[in-house]
């Protein structure tokens, strides 16, 4: 017999699915709100940069919660906070660094 003859609206809709629970708390989606937004080093830790897999371990250590770096990109996407490749700017202590730079990119004309 078929589900809505014996059930109506009610049989339509699926039954539970087998799996496992999840892992991530909506106390661990907040907590990786507030961490993103630190730069590590303000947390002691040894690099100046956040990456997904850098995330995942912290976040691992301070809540017991081990999920791969995907997921913690999901969860920081569903929060609007991309992580994007960091631009590196090259500097230096000498002030005439930046006339010498100038220097470098204009090409030389013979």
């Amino acid at each position: 017999m078929i589900r809505y003859e014996a059930e109506g609206i009610e049989g339509l809709s699926d039954a539970p699915r087998p799996g496992s629970p999840r892992k991530v708390t909506p106390e661990y989606v907040a907590q990786l709100g507030e961490i993103v937004r630190l730069r590590p080093r303000s947390l002691g830790l040894p690099y100046s940069l956040w990456t997904l897999a850098r995330l995942a371990d912290s976040m691992a250590e301070q809540t017991g919660i081990r999920v791969e770096a995907e997921t913690v990109r999901v969860y920081l996407k569903e929060t609007e906070i991309v992580l994007s490749r960091p631009q590196h700017q090259i500097s230096s202590p000498d002030p005439a660094y930046a006339l010498k730079k100038r220097r470098v990119k204009t090409p030389a004309i013979s």
